[in-house]
Parts: C-alpha cells; sequence; structure tokens
C-alpha cells in the first residue's frame, strides 16, 4: 500500500532541490505513550520514544509535554491570578547525557525494565523518571529544572510534545540543583500566561457550566449556546522571549530577548500537538492547513503539526509511522483551502499524515494495543477509537486493519510495524541515500549545525513560509554538536542505496536480527589500521634538495588499510573520505597553487580550504574529499588529492600531511580518514603519517636582475618593462616573479618589492 506514495515523495524531492542550506534533524518524536489503559498503571507504562541515526549523542536536548488545559474560556472575572494548572510546562526531562541505541531508539520512561518486554538489546532506555519507583531501585529522578518533582504526563487537555535543544538559561549543565537564577525551560513553567477580558465567544448561558465554549446546546446543559463574554486564559501563543508577566520565568524562542544574537536561541527540533475539547495547542511552527472546511468539527483550521481533532476521544497513544515532513503537501479537506500552490493544497500535514493516535486497550501483561472498537460521534475523523492517516486506511487492502482487534500493538523500544523506515543520512527525507543527498551535506560541509527557521529573528516564519525554507538543526553522526562534518557526510555514504535504514546485526523486531544482505553491514573497527604517503615530483626534473624558483612541485598524498582490511562484498572498508591539514614549516619558501581531488575522490567542499600564511607559504588547512567507491586502498594505495607547490625563496622547509586540526573535524574525525563499513563513524582505530613529510629545498630565486649581469641597474627596469609589455621577451622567464607562467601586471608590484626591498 504505502509504494502509492512513492510518487508522492518523489515529487517533494523535486521540489526542494534548488535549495540545500541544510538538511533536517535526525532525532525524532517517535511514539508516547501519555495514559496506559486501566486503573492506577500510569505510575508504570508512561514512556516516551525517540528515535534517529544510531548512537546520536543528546547532550543539549530536552523534551517537554507543554499542557493547554481543556479551555480557552472561563466564566467572566473567574480568573483573578494565574494558576499553573491551566497553562503550564506540565512534564520536561533533559536529556543530557543520554544517547540513541545502536538501533536508533531511546525510551525514557516511568517505570523499569521489567515493565517494558518489548525493549530490544540494542535499544538503549532511561527508566524511572521520577526517582520514586517503589523500592528505590531505579536511577533517581531526570533533570527538570528543580521547580517541582517529575510527575506523570497530563492526560487530560491539550498537549504539545516538543523536542529542543540549545535551550537558553539555566540547565542541567550549569544548574544541576533546585532555585536556579535564570531557568527559561522546565516543569512548572508557566508558558502563556496573558489574562485576556472580556472577549467574546460562543459560551453557555445558564445550565450548569455558564461562561464554558459550546459548540451547540448540547455542550450546553439545560442552557443555550450564544454569543458572550469571557475571560481567556492565554492568547494561544507561547511567550517567546519576555517575562510571562507575573515576575515568573522567560522562554526563549525567535530570539526575542537577544535581538541582536541568534546563537543561544532555542531550537525546536521535533514537535506535535493535540486539541482536546476547546484547549490550546502550542505548535511554534505557524503554518496551518484545512482553511475554511466545511466541516469545522471534523477537520478545523489548524498547525501542520496539530492532529485533527479525533473528536469522541482524547488520544491515550501516539505513535508516528513516517519520518519525512516535507513535500508537495496534500488534498485540503472536504471545502476546505490550501496554503500554497493557489489554494490547491495544503502544506505538508506533518500530524495527521504522519501519526497513529487513539485510545489504549491493556490486552495482556504488560502489553497494549490500540483501540478499534467503534466511535460513535459523528464528527469524528475515523469512525474508530483509533485514527491512522489516510494512506494507511484507504483502498481494499488497507495496511491497517480495523475489523480485528488487537491488531496494531503499542511496543517502546522496537520500529514501529507500518513505519517508513528511516535511513540514517538521508538528508532529504526522500527515503533512499544517493548523490542528492551526499550533494546536500557537501553544501553545508564544515559549518556550525544550529540552523532553525523558527529559532531567531529574521527566520521565515508564518503562514506563509515554503516548507522547504523551513530547515530543521542537525547533527547527522553520533559525535555530539560538531557542525557539519565527515562523520555526518558517512553515514549517507554507508547508505547508499539503502532504502530500508537498517544496519545488519542490529535488532529491530521480536525474535531475529536484519537478515544479512537486506541492509548495510557496520563492523567493528577494531584492528583497522591505515597508512598515509606522501610523494613528490619536480616538473623541471630538479632533485628536491635542489629547487629553483618557479619550480611546480605536485605531491601526490595516498592512503591504504594497511590493517584490518575486510574485501567481503558488501562489508569492504575502504577508504572513502579525507580530512587534512597540508603544512609547510617556514614561510616565504614555497606555496600552495592548487589542490585537486584524484581518482575515485571528488573534493566535498573546496570552500573551505584555507590558505596559511602570505598566499598559502605556510600550507593549506581542511583538505577534504571523499568517493562513493568502498574498495579504495585495499588491495594498493589509493591516490586521494594533489597539491601543486611552486617554489619562490631561497631555504629549506618541511612539508607534512596531518589530520585536520578544525576543531570541528578534531573532535569527530581525529585520524583524518572516514572507512566504509564501520561503526565509531568509520574511524579506523590507527592511522600512521610518518611517510607524510618530505623536505625541500630552493636554492635560486627570481632577483631584480632581470638581465643576469649581477648588477641592479636601470637596464633592469628596461627589460623587465619589455617583458610585461612584450615588445622584448629575452628576459620573460626571469620576470615571472609570481610564477604563474604569465608576466603580466601582476608581477609588478613584487618586481618593485624586490627592487626596493
Amino acid at each position: 500500500m504505502r509504494i502509492r506514495n512513492a510518487g508522492v515523495f518523489a515529487l517533494a524531492l523535486t521540489l526542494v532541490l534548488g535549495y540545500s542550506p541544510a538538511a533536517q534533524a535526525v532525532v525524532f518524536i517517535n511514539e508516547v505513550f501519555i495514559n496506559p489503559e486501566g486503573t492506577g498503571i500510569d505510575d508504570f507504562y508512561e514512556f516516551i520514544e525517540l528515535m534517529g541515526t544510531p548512537g546520536k549523542k543528546l547532550d543539549g536536548y530536552a523534551i517537554a509535554q507543554i499542557n493547554g488545559y481543556l479551555s480557552k474560556h472561563y466564566p467572566l472575572n473567574s480568573i483573578n491570578n494565574p494558576d499553573p494548572g491551566y497553562q503550564e510546562i506540565d512534564e520536561f526531562f533533559s536529556l543530557d547525557g543520554l544517547s540513541l541505541g545502536a538501533n536508533g531508539i531511546l525510551v525514557i520512561a516511568i517505570g523499569l525494565d521489567e515493565d517494558f518486554p518489548t525493549l530490544l538489546p540494542d535499544t538503549n532506555f532511561r527508566p524511572d523518571w521520577t526517582g520514586s519507583y517503589l523500592g528505590g531501585s531505579g536511577p533517581g529522578p531526570m533533570w527538570n529544572g528543580g521547580l517541582d518533582t517529575p510527575g506523570k504526563l497530563q492526560n487530560d487537555g491539550s498537549n504539545t510534545l516538543i523536542l529542543i535543544r540549545n535551550r537558553p538559561g539555566d540547565t542541567q549543565a550549569n544548574c544541576p540543583s533546585q532555585n536556579c537564577g535564570n531557568l527559561r525551560w522546565g516543569k512548572d513553567i508557566c508558558h502563556d500566561c496573558e489574562i485576556i477580558r472580556p472577549v467574546a465567544a460562543n459560551v453557555c448561558i445558564g445550565g450548569f457550566n455558564p461562561g464554558d465554549p459550546c459548540i451547540d446546546n448540547t455542550w450546553c446543559i439545560f442552557g443555550t449556546c450564544g454569543t458572550g463574554f469571557v475571560d481567556q486564559f492565554g492568547d494561544g501563543e507561547i511567550d517567546r522571549g519576555q517575562p510571562n508577566g507575573f515576575g515568573g520565568n522567560t522562554l526563549d524562542l525567535k530570539g526575542a530577548s537577544t535581538p541582536m544574537n541568534i546563537l543561544d536561541d532555542l531550537e525546536v527540533v521535533d514537535e506535535v500537538s493535540y486539541e482536546h475539547e476547546q484547549g490550546w495547542e502550542y505548535d511554534i511552527d505557524e503554518r496551518h492547513v484545512d482553511i475554511g472546511a466545511n466541516e469545522p468539527n471534523k477537520f478545523p483550521y489548524r498547525h501542520v503539526h496539530a492532529l485533527d481533532d479525533a473528536q469522541g476521544f482524547n488520544p491515550d497513544c501516539l505513535t508516528r509511522v513516517d519520518y519525512r515532513t516535507k513535500g508537495p503537501g496534500w488534498d485540503p479537506a472536504p471545502g476546505a483551502t490550501g496554503e500554497f500552490a493557489g489554494g490547491t493544497k495544503n502544506w505538508q500535514d506533518t500530524a495527521t499524515e504522519q501519526w497513529i493516535r487513539g485510545e489504549s486497550l491493556l490486552t495482556g501483561p504488560r502489553q497494549f494495543h490500540y483501540d478499534n472498537s467503534a466511535n460513535s460521534n459523528p464528527d469524528a475523523v475515523q469512525p474508530y477509537r483509533t485514527n491512522v492517516p489516510m494512506w494507511l486506511s484507504d483502498g481494499a487492502a488497507p495496511d491497517y486493519d480495523f475489523t480485528a482487534m488487537n491488531t496494531y500493538p503499542i511496543q517502546p523500544g522496537r520500529v514501529n510495524p507500518l513505519a517508513v523506515a528511516f535511513v540514517p543520512g538521508d538528508s532529504n527525507r526522500d527515503g533512499v541515500c544517493d548523490q542528492e543527498d551526499i550533494d546536500k551535506i557537501a553544501a553545508v560541509f564544515g559549518n556550525d549545525d544550529w540552523i532553525f527557521s523558527n529559532s531567531f529573528a529574521s527566520a521565515p516564519e508564518g503562514d506563509g513560509g515554503d516548507p522547504a525554507t523551513q530547515t530543521r538543526p542537525w547533527d547527522v553522526d553520533a559525535t555530539g554538536d560538531n557542525g557539519i562534518e565527515a562523520s555526518d557526510l558517512q553515514w549517507s555514504l554507508n547508505f547508499q542505496g539503502s532504502t530500508n535504514g537498517r544496519i545488519v546485526g542490529v535488532r529491530y523486531d521480536s525474535t531475529t536480527p536484519t537478515p544479512l544482505g537486506s541492509g548495510v553491514v557496520l563492523n567493528p573497527n577494531t584492528g583497522v589500521a591505515c597508512t598515509v604517503t606522501l610523494s613528490a615530483t619536480v616538473s623541471s626534473g630538479n632533485p628536491l634538495s635542489a629547487l629553483v624558483a618557479c619550480d611546480t612541485i605536485e605531491l601526490i598524498v595516498r592512503a591504504q588499510v594497511t590493517g584490518g582490511a575486510n574485501l567481503t562484498a558488501d562489508q569492504e572498508n575502504g577508504i572513502m573520505q579525507f580530512v587534512h591539514d597540508v603544512v609547510i614549516g617556514s614561510g616565504g619558501i614555497v606555496r600552495v597553487e592548487s589542490v585537486e581531488a584524484l581518482g575515485a575522490f571528488a573534493t566535498t567542499r573546496s570552500g573551505i580550504q584555507a590558505l596559511q600564511g602570505n598566499e598559502g607559504d605556510l600550507g593549506i588547512k581542511s583538505v577534504n574529499g571523499y568517493s562513493t567507491s568502498f574498495t579504495q586502498g585495499l588491495g594498493s594505495t589509493a591516490d586521494l588529492y594533489r597539491v601543486k607547490l611552486v617554489a619562490q625563496g631561497i631555504g629549506s622547509t618541511n612539508v607534512s600531511v596531518a589530520p585536520a586540526s578544525m576543531a570541528k573535524f578534531a573532535a569527530s574525525t581525529p585520524r583524518g580518514l572516514k572507512v566504509g563499513h564501520t561503526a565509531s563513524n568509520g574511524n579506523p582505530t590507527s592511522a600512521s603519517y610518518a611517510a607524510a613529510t618530505l623536505n625541500l629545498t630552493v636554492t635560486t630565486e627570481l632577483t631584480p636582475d632581470v638581465n643576469n649581469d649581477s648588477v641592479v641597474n636601470m637596464a633592469d627596469v628596461t627589460d623587465f618593462v619589455g617583458a610585461v609589455l612584450g615588445t622584448d621577451l629575452t628576459y620573460v622567464a626571469r620576470s615571472d616573479f609570481n610564477c604563474d607562467g604569465l608576466v603580466n601586471g601582476l608581477d609588478v608590484q613584487r618586481f618593485i618589492s624586490a627592487l626596493l626591498p
């Protein structure tokens, strides 16, 4: 059934090809069990599951449940003081020190290991988030800001689940205990604290619920539903970068509190929200879907990360079945208008089209399923107590079977049964790793990775923003926040052609490892050693010990896997990337003229290759390149790149190759090379650069004695001018002061400098 949508996602790709500043986050909210069915069992089975690139570190990340309560409106003059029981961050968990498991999954939970039998060994698990489990056998509470103790997830009311990072203010790292002086994100912080009165609204007049919102008289027992004036708690927007009005804390979004400095602003990595009755949803993305639908109760005008109001139930569980969030959009609901493409399409609906949500059933000891029983509410989007994306439920043979109970399990710690595969390194989210993903990463290679459109003041926002320009922060690898570097690119290289995103030997289901050949082999890096060598050729034939001015020296940098080479088909661990510094020990003797990737290698991003010293006379930093071949350097040395040097001044110096020293590369690619099909981010266990140093000596240089008569006088000036103007070519070779093979105006300043030192 899902293959029907392949064309949709292919079209999505074509719509975003022209834009490539960054890709999307590679950790996302995958499943949330908010309200396990049954009395008194929330204390054991609530969980939040995250998914993404295997092994990814989550330092600096946090997840929050933002509660919008049950109602927007209250009887006139009934609210006197802010009450955190209305709008608050109900729960907040710092993810510092945690990481995704070997299968890309992390589960944080209220209970202990024995409460979650579906957890796989490859899944990372953080139990006991309250620290109050019976017997005290858990690891203790997760940090939440210290304003209140961690608790159970809010079952009732409207909720927004939001995954964030780079949060400003006090964090677990600098405020481990209570009474933090600059806490901006934490449990019980009021995030929408305006009291607005009076507000005209559809409210209950008379009866048992005066002032309460109503849609028709069935919502107003023994009263009528009419327009009246009420109090409104909050304006439906998170208080961004400003005090909450009651001397409390600050939530920093969009740079509002630091308009001249965007670097400390929080980033929204992922979010999903749902409305219960008449409460607030706090979607940070301001695009909407289904404008003016003729069934407003069933298909309300809502944010793109907000689920359709299920009508008739408040979801117990949310399960993501597709991680892609961009594309050509979906058809509006009946009678509705879209916000782009002439109103014919909604923005890509990242909530309703990507999530299963519904009531839960306790179907066995510690086992839950979605409830497929009937929902009698006439405004229900689907007539069941579970709603699923339309592409899973339509057609003659739907993927999701509503005809039988207990068909879809709620099972933390493994891949959701109907989920579209997550492929690490699939930077454009089209379901496969290919050259387009490599190009997308290459375009930002070497950049920092804080980019997100909703986290700074000048970003594209609002209802008219194209999803293709709504970028997400990302750091593909497991090395933390080193920006975009070789470890990120390695995932795209390893997973070339993969459509299931699976690593051979990693368990994703309940019984077996991924079958051999069905995924990508990432073997351990134990014993994998590489050797880097350097050789030189002089175009004039002069020896390296007796170079003359303008001699061209071509350096070839090569590498080979000299230990732990793997020649097994589909497991080859040949050299796939290099990130090097070429260092010239002394200035003024030779300079770098050019760098060129060789053989199977292409330059990743030439713009970050930086000449050092005076026009490269101290070398060049961050020489980089990649190959899509897995066999380079396995049977013999592989040519990586050529560096062309030009001799320019008398003296001796060393030229050496070493791993790149730029901080992000030194942290993530400490050996300067990446090898394919290998864990540990593709880093070999060791790399030798002992044979990557050469000694060069320049014995002669160009002097202002252009005519070589041992006297510097006006005759030399005349002969030099003749060479520049082309009227006398006798001394052209001795007049090419910049050694570029031409004599022109570029040589004049060098000649004058030599003439008048």
